[in-house]
């Protein structure tokens, strides 16, 4: 007999076995399902409805055909959903916030300004003129010369002025009457920050910064000196500062080179003391490079907040510095020492300072150590000491060339 012929004979043996089990389940259920009747039929007619009630009704037991193949006619048991059972919020405990402690700003220490003491009666007048900044110059004289009883700031600006509006507001006619009122001891002007503007003479707009407006506002600055010429009066012009307007701040340089022109030729008296002072403020109001820049040293030498934020309007502390511009020129025309200066007991303390020579002013930028590799030489500014290239060749010891192959070897091509 064979190997096969052995398998075959028990896949046989076992395929037998299963159907007489499977037989015997089959006879075991029928048995079961005429019990379970007969049970039913002995209770009273009365029970069956509470008997339901209490009791389920009993499944059909399955068979292992049931189980291995299922049983299509029996229905399927409706699945109960169960509701969501919902679990009970929990409450969380509430977050205690903590408390934002705010540190405290350090408080700027300015130093007390002193009460302004009281004016004489025959104190002597500084008169302000000009435009709106010259408004905040004359308030930054007013508290120059807040502790000096001998002299008077009084501010006597128009806002809204200039010298190319002469229809709004012309400041050769109005100013003689000025001067008889207040009778000042000297008058700083201040003017130009409306004037960029086309300016009209004889019906005739001409347009601004071209050559022709600027002769035209020259006559009318001239026209002006006359004025305070005959008056005998003299005047400490304050020049224009930069402003943030690039466009602006140019006309502004040239409207500070007809101010310094025309202060130059003004007459002097016969004492050989100028009768205009012309002040030049730009570089007080720049940063290194010269351009605008809205902080810059006070009077006290601390950093601080100079032009508004319109780049425009000075703050405060460029008021202040505005009138430290002015203060100078106005103690020697007053014959006034500084505050500064030592007191001395020689007759000769109470004669009037010079005045400084106006002298031209080149506005450059700063150096740059790089400036020094355009020059092609390696000598130091200023060196006098002439040395002959030839002779420097010739007494040069001649070096001896370096060995093929050494690490100080710079030859070209390689060997």
């Amino acid at each position: 007999m064979t190997d096969q012929t052995v398998t075959q004979n028990k896949i046989r043996a076992g395929l037998l076995s299963l159907q007489s089990l499977t037989v015997a389940f089959g006879l075991t259920a029928l048995l079961a399902t005429p019990a379970t009747a007969q049970t039913q039929m002995a209770e009273p007619d009365s029970a069956p409805a509470l008997i339901a009630q209490q009791y389920p009704q009993q499944q059909k037991r399955r068979t292992l055909l049931d189980i291995l193949f299922g049983n299509p006619a029996q229905p399927r048991q409706q699945e109960v959903t169960r509701p969501p059972v919902q679990q009970p919020q929990r409450r969380s405990a509430p977050v205690k916030k903590k408390p934002v402690v705010t540190k405290p700003k350090p408080a700027i220490i300015t130093p007390p300004q002193p009460e302004a003491v009281a004016k004489n009666p025959d104190a002597r007048k500084i008169m302000v003129i000009g435009d709106f900044i010259a408004g905040g110059l004359a308030e930054g004289l007013t508290e120059t010369f807040s502790q000096t009883a001998d002299l008077q700031v009084i501010n006597r600006t128009n806002g809204s002025s200039g010298f190319v509006r002469q229809d709004y507001y012309n400041w050769s006619k109005e100013l003689p009457a000025i001067l008889t009122e207040q009778k000042p001891a000297v008058v700083v002007m201040m003017i130009g920050a409306n004037d960029r503007q086309p300016l009209t003479q004889k019906s005739v707009s001409v347009a601004a910064d071209t050559d022709e407006w600027k002769k035209l506002y020259q006559s009318r600055v001239d026209e002006f000196l006359q004025v305070t010429a005959k008056s005998g009066v003299p005047v400490v012009w304050i020049g224009q500062p930069p402003y943030q307007s690039s466009s602006l701040s140019q006309t502004m340089l040239s409207l500070n080179k007809i101010y310094k022109t025309a202060a130059e030729q003004a007459v002097t008296t016969e004492d050989t003391t100028p009768q205009v002072v012309f002040s030049d403020v730009w570089d007080g109001f720049v940063d290194d490079k010269g351009s605008f820049t809205q902080t810059g040293v006070d009077v006290n030498g601390q950093t601080v907040r100079l032009r508004g934020n319109d780049g425009i309007n000075m703050t405060a502390a460029g008021k202040r510095k505005l009138a430290f511009y002015a203060e100078k020129p106005l103690r020697q025309l007053l014959k006034l020492s500084s505050p500064d200066a030592p007191v001395s007991s020689d007759s000769k303390s109470n004669e009037p300072m010079a005045l400084p020579v106006q002298k031209e002013i080149t506005r450059i930028g700063p150096m740059k150590l790089n400036d020094l590799d355009q020059s092609g030489d390696d000598t130091l500014l200023g060196d006098t000491t002439v040395i002959s290239k030839t002779a420097t060749a010739a007494n040069k010891p001649a070096m001896k060339a370096t060995p093929h192959g050494r690490a100080d070897d710079f030859s070209w091509p390689r060997p």
